[in-house]
């Protein structure tokens, strides 16, 4: 292999500039997307529970499809499809922002996160001992206690493992965003490859910054795991 690695070439100037946004970029779309899919997640996973049945196969339903379409298609869907579910004048002013891009990678991750997210923390929840929660109620302790102080501990210990699998698994996803033309890491990673030809030099990097970022997420989980099964014990 005769190649040789040429630095310099890609970490000064325009292109060092852009590799730092698209990191940015990067970030805030991990940040932003798993935060609202854990928020989705949880509201969903009460619907999924209900004795209403309406609102259990409303919930259902999103779960499935959330399961089942791909990631991209959703993100397609968010930026060329969701504007034309809008009046003509607020279609307008979708399409025309700077940002539908970015809003429309952050709502497909989210929302794609969000069904599995809610079948991980209800199967927490599910995982907890029933006789416990029926030994409370025999106690007199009122539902908000009981999920305040039985359910919820168990069930976030249960859960964590797999939901910290699914966030590291979102955060992957990211780099779908490209297909966006959102200004990620990867998007600047094919810029700059497209203009100096120094491929393996931005994809190395690409590649150091997603193993370091799920690296990070992966000690400070295992660190929280232990801490809070040192505090259970």
């Amino acid at each position: 292999m005769n190649y040789e690695f040429d630095w310099q070439a890609i970490l000064s100037g325009q292109y060092l500039e852009w590799i730092l946004q698209g990191l940015q970029c990067s970030i805030s779309l991990m940040i932003l997307s798993s935060l609202i899919a854990v928020a989705i997640g949880v509201f969903v996973t009460f619907g999924n529970l209900s004795t209403n049945p309406l609102i259990h196969f409303i919930s259902s339903v999103y779960i499935e499809l959330c399961r089942n379409i791909p990631t991209l298609i959703w993100l397609l869907f968010f930026y060329y499809v969701f504007p034309e579910l809008f009046p003509e004048k607020i279609e307008i002013a979708l399409n025309s922002s700077t940002m539908l891009n970015y809003w429309a990678a952050i709502a497909g991750l989210s929302i794609s996160s969000s069904g599995y997210i809610s079948e991980i923390i209800r199967g927490g929840i599910m995982a907890v001992p029933r006789e416990q929660i029926a030994a409370a109620y025999s106690l007199g302790h009122s539902k908000a206690h009981i999920w305040k102080y039985i359910i919820w501990p168990q069930a976030i210990r249960n859960c964590f493992p797999p939901l910290v699998t699914r966030i590291i698994h979102n955060v992957k996803n990211t780099s779908l965003a490209l297909s966006l033309s959102v200004h990620e890491i990867m998007w600047a990673t094919q810029q700059i490859e497209s203009i100096t030809f120094r491929g393996l030099e931005v994809t190395i990097l690409a590649t150091i910054f997603y193993l370091t970022i799920n690296f990070v997420l992966s000690h400070l989980a295992s660190l929280a795991e232990k801490h809070v099964l040192a505090t259970k014990n």
